[in-house]
């Protein structure tokens, strides 16, 4: 009964802390430190908003394409979110990062898109809109 009683404060910290630890750990391990830790934040809070809608429900991921154009139809396909891109050809020329791991489209587009070209312009529940930075 974590966050209960005596004590249960600090059994919380000590759980996230450790959670924490467990992905920073997967993501050195991985070779994806810099994807995941603008995508979790310390505590396991994600930098991305939740607005309950499509794109905010989690699943499996593994994606590792070449550009950010397949990834973001897979992210769709899967999903029903609708992931928006000002310009599909130039989308097309970004070597996104892979994908890995359970997250929530919304995580997993900012997973893909970090440090590239293109950062998330715009949110709605069931959309997210992708543009040059």
């Amino acid at each position: 009964m974590t966050g209960h009683g005596p004590g249960g404060n600090a059994r919380t910290k000590e759980l996230m802390s450790v959670m924490f630890a467990r992905i920073l750990v997967f993501c050195v391990s991985a070779g994806l430190l810099a994807a995941c830790s603008n995508a979790v934040r310390e505590g396991g809070e994600s930098v991305a908003p939740d607005l309950d809608g499509a794109c905010d429900r989690a699943l499996d991921y593994d994606l590792d394409f070449d550009r950010f154009d397949e990834v973001a139809q897979q992210i769709a396909h899967a999903t029903g979110c609708f992931i928006e891109v000002d310009d599909m050809a130039a989308a097309g020329k970004v070597r996104p990062n892979a994908v890995q791991g359970h997250m929530t489209p919304r995580e997993a587009v900012y997973v893909a898109i970090e440090g590239t070209a293109l950062s998330v312009v715009e949110n709605e529940p069931d959309r997210i809109a992708v543009g040059k930075r």
